[in-house]
């Protein structure tokens, strides 16, 4: 005898005679395509601009001990002579994946330290005038050593099929990275008697 409760099928637990419904797989199809753009639209995107900045600290870092090294050298000549001619940046670079020295360049700015404060910027050597010179009519002055560095910074992955280009998610990022460091060696040659920083 049935006390005042509806009698339940033991597989849905419904009542009999309503319909019976699956609910098990009925979502798949929406699940696949929110998958989808969730991976297209936000994960990859996310990944690639989280990788570029890394990419470029690790440049700018590899960029700057260079540059300190170059800084470190007998005379101004020896200095854009090494940056030309080394592949030990470029390696690095190179090496970290991704990333693609495309050209360098090397200049020695002359800052005064007093009023008006103004600037030189010498980009071979034997360009200094005397007067920006250690003992010049401009000193004191600051010498400064910088190293520019155009590279392509590539993203973790190049998404494809996109109408306009997009720097950084459809192609390589292209960006300048600078370096500097203090210019050491003051000195003169005594052969020349010319300053090391002007030869």
């Amino acid at each position: 005898m049935i006390s005042g409760r509806y009698p339940v099928s033991p597989l849905w637990y419904a009542p009999i005679g309503t319909a019976k419904r699956q609910i098990g797989g009925y979502q798949t199809a929406e699940f696949a395509a929110a998958l989808v753009v969730l991976v297209l639209g936000i994960v990859i995107p996310l990944v690639d601009l989280g990788v570029l900045p890394l990419r470029w600290i690790l440049s700018q870092e590899i960029i700057t001990s260079e540059v300190q090294k170059l800084a470190q050298s007998e005379n101004f000549s020896s200095t854009i002579a090494a940056l030309d001619n080394d592949s030990l940046l470029r390696t690095k670079l190179a090496n970290l994946g991704g990333v693609k020295p495309l050209s360098t360049k090397c200049v020695l700015i002359i800052s005064m330290l007093n009023d008006p404060y103004e600037t030189f910027v010498a980009d071979e050597p034997k360009s200094i005038t005397p007067q920006w010179l250690p003992e010049g009519k401009r000193s004191p002055c600051y010498y400064e050593l910088e190293t520019t560095a155009v590279v392509e910074i590539s993203p973790l992955v190049l998404l494809n099929g996109l109408d306009k280009p997009i720097p950084g998610l459809t192609r390589p990022f292209i960006c300048t990275i600078k370096g500097k460091a203090h210019w050491e060696n003051y000195g003169r040659n005594p052969v020349t008697k010319k300053f090391y920083m002007n030869e």
